[in-house]
């Protein structure tokens, strides 16, 4: 299931690209993640790549917490930024189910105006389970926007923060 976002971050480019990319943010954004480990971080000219192992805790029914580990709802990030074009790719794989369940997107910092930067995300989820694929990336999908919606917000008041630290600029 193909999904987009735009949203607009006041902010200079340098500013909110700096904020996006610090993923010791995760656990403070996002309600259903409960740790973020950057395993590798590694920058050559203008690239830089990253992998990120993350763990969740979802929205989980008692009754089935008992069923499901920790290693269920764990899964890596594999990114590359490049800072030449303000792009960020991912490919997700999960600990578990890696099979059948494939995430990818682009995020792309674009500079407007002088003070304004949009992001925006591409990203793609496939869950080849009969039936119950589709309901689930519907559901991966939604809460992924409600996690972005957070995301902006944060960023937001992050970039205003690091703008005030470092005097206007990055």
């Amino acid at each position: 299931m193909k999904y987009n976002t735009r949203h607009v971050i006041e902010g200079p480019l340098e500013a909110v690209e700096k904020v996006g990319l610090d993923r010791s943010r995760d656990v403070k954004v996002y309600p259903n993640v409960t740790k973020t480990t950057v395993k590798k971080r590694e920058q050559k000219g203008s690239k830089m790549t990253v992998v990120v192992e993350t763990v969740a805790n979802g929205d989980i029914p008692p009754n089935l917490r008992k069923l499901i580990s920790p290693n269920m709802l764990t899964w890596t990030e594999y990114g590359e930024h490049d800072f030449d074009t303000h792009t960020y790719k991912y490919d997700v794989k999960t600990f578990y189910f890696s099979n059948v369940f494939k995430m990818t997107g682009v995020i792309k910092y674009i500079k407007d105006g002088e003070d304004k930067t949009v992001r925006t995300l591409d990203g793609d989820i496939q869950i080849k389970i009969p039936l119950l694929g589709a309901i689930a990336e519907k559901k991966i999908v939604e809460v992924q926007k409600q996690n972005l919606e957070l995301d902006i917000k944060n960023m937001r008041e992050e970039v205003r923060e690091l703008l005030k630290k470092e005097g206007g600029s990055c």
